[in-house]
């Protein structure tokens, strides 16, 4: 999926976060990745851009044939999830993202408190430690500590 200099494109992280290329494209232009400087983390930050560009809130009038940019709530999810990359994601870290932004929680106590916040407003919830394990390093290191048991 790596260039021949090691590097990674934007097709090739497109194909890891299951997005179209044109999502990576957009994502760079909106400054989510940098095309010039493309690490293996942003595939989990392309798959969540992917995402959150499709959410339309009830009441919201939002074209789906215009883009306006990242809206606010949007930035916000996606700079919390690059602030935890990879240092503060564990297997079951996730964003319960709503209107105004996100929370992050890990364990079901976080989720647990973070449902009980957003009980009354519609959220939407990205696996963030599930997106980070499935990426290649961490398949390759699952399917290594796997066969050494």
């Amino acid at each position: 999926m790596r260039t021949a200099l090691g590097g990674w494109s934007l097709r090739a992280l497109a194909l890891e976060a299951h997005v179209l290329p044109k999502v990576a494209r957009d994502a760079a232009k909106e400054g989510v990745i940098d095309a010039k400087h493309l690490v293996e983390t942003d595939i989990v930050l392309l798959r969540l851009y992917g995402a959150v560009k499709r959410l339309v809130w009830p009441e919201e009038q939002r074209p789906a044939n215009k883009d306006q940019g990242l809206r606010i709530w949007e930035s916000i999810t996606i700079e919390t999830a690059r602030a935890a990359l990879p240092d503060e994601v564990q297997h079951d870290t996730a964003l319960f993202i709503h209107q105004t932004g996100c929370e992050m929680a890990t364990g079901p106590g976080e989720y647990c408190s973070a449902l009980f916040k957003l009980a009354s407003d519609p959220f939407y919830f990205a696996p963030l430690g599930l997106w980070f394990n499935q990426l290649p390093s961490r398949r390759r290191t699952g399917e290594d500590s796997r066969q050494t048991l």
